[in-house]
């Protein structure tokens, strides 16, 4: 099979973890760039020796280019994914998919119409803990389910808002700690519990001098039966590192950031290929303090997927669940009712 030749879109912090994952995968090459800024744009692609492109259209119409990165504020995901869509070229976008339902939807029919293939960067997916937590479920060893916690009450600056024009803007953002920071943590317990029935939110802004939400709660009930709670923040000094509750009749696992911290499955002991060990991850104070081995486990699905014409692990329809209850909370805050999904 050919290789698939990717051109990134957008030369931020996170393009570089996108490059540097398809660099580390074998039948992806990274083969050019566009950004509004010029500067940004040809610093990145000399770093990586690609084409630079005046343009997003230009690189879209490039017929070397397969498979395009979106690595833009999350407003601009809509519109540049239908527009990769129209032009043939398959997708992957950084999380979120959108900032609403119905862009979500739009991107949705744009692939589907087009016959093009996308994947929303959920990296944590791919972690071997997460899937071991996700078997245990699956496969009843936790008995009756009955939470599904997610807590990240992480720490920002406020230079972190100020240094940018789109960080903490409903235009832009979609939201703030729950959209942006908080929907790897949502993402995971759709993926774990499966599809929420309902939930109560309440998003505020306690301290950062920004439109959206640093501070947020929810409460859900899983359509399992299964309550759980979301919390979310860029407001808690030091910074707590995300930590993911699962607990059923018969167990509890807890895993922090993508490390397994407790198992606790009565009757059983911890599998062999399982790890039980105590967390080690920073980026709850630092947006940039993770590595890119997420970023290359979920390149090498989207490759493999690419290369075989079948859909990727984590496509647009997983990619619009975290965004419809992200949305759906704050609906329930604004309005101060549950909002029934």
């Amino acid at each position: 099979m050919s290789d698939i030749r990717f051109g990134i879109a957008g030369c931020g912090m996170i393009a570089k973890w996108h490059a540097q994952a398809v660099s580390h995968v074998k039948g992806a090459v990274l083969y050019g760039a566009s950004s509004r800024s010029e500067d940004s744009r040809d610093a990145f692609c000399k770093k990586y020796n690609i084409k630079p492109y005046a343009s997003y259209n230009d690189m879209l119409k490039d017929d070397c280019i397969d498979a395009i990165c979106i690595c833009t504020p999350s407003g601009q995901h809509a519109s540049m994914a239908i527009a990769a869509a129209e032009a043939g070229k398959n997708i992957v976008v950084e999380k979120p998919m959108a900032i609403t339902v119905q862009e979500c939807d739009q991107i949705i029919e744009a692939c589907e119409k087009n016959k093009v293939l996308l994947s929303v960067i959920f990296q944590s997916r791919y972690s071997k803990p997460v899937r071991q937590l996700k078997s245990a479920v699956d496969d009843g060893w936790l008995g009756r389910m009955t939470y599904g916690d997610v807590y990240m009450k992480f720490i920002r600056s406020p230079e972190y808002y100020t240094q940018s024009t789109w960080k903490g803007t409903w235009e832009m953002d979609g939201g703030g700690a729950l959209m942006n920071q908080g929907v790897h943590g949502v993402d995971l317990l759709l993926y774990i519990m499966g599809d929420v029935k309902s939930v109560y939110g309440n998003a505020r802004t306690l301290v950062h001098n920004i439109q959206t939400d640093d501070t947020t709660a929810a409460v859900l009930e899983y359509k399992n039966g299964a309550l759980g709670v979301i919390q979310a923040s860029t407001t808690v000094y030091p910074g707590v590192p995300r930590k993911l509750e699962i607990s059923g009749y018969q167990g509890t696992i807890v895993i922090e950031e993508d490390v397994i911290t407790s198992w606790d499955i009565k009757g059983m002991t911890v599998p062999d290929d399982v790890i039980v060990t105590k967390n080690e991850d920073f980026s709850a104070a630092d947006p940039a303090a993770f590595t890119i081995e997420g970023h290359v486990n979920q390149f090498t699905d989207i490759v493999t997927s690419f290369r075989e014409g079948k859909r990727p692990y984590v496509d647009e329809y997983e990619g619009k669940r975290s965004v419809e209850l992200v949305c759906a909370v704050y609906e329930s805050s604004k309005k101060g009712i549950r909002i029934d999904l």
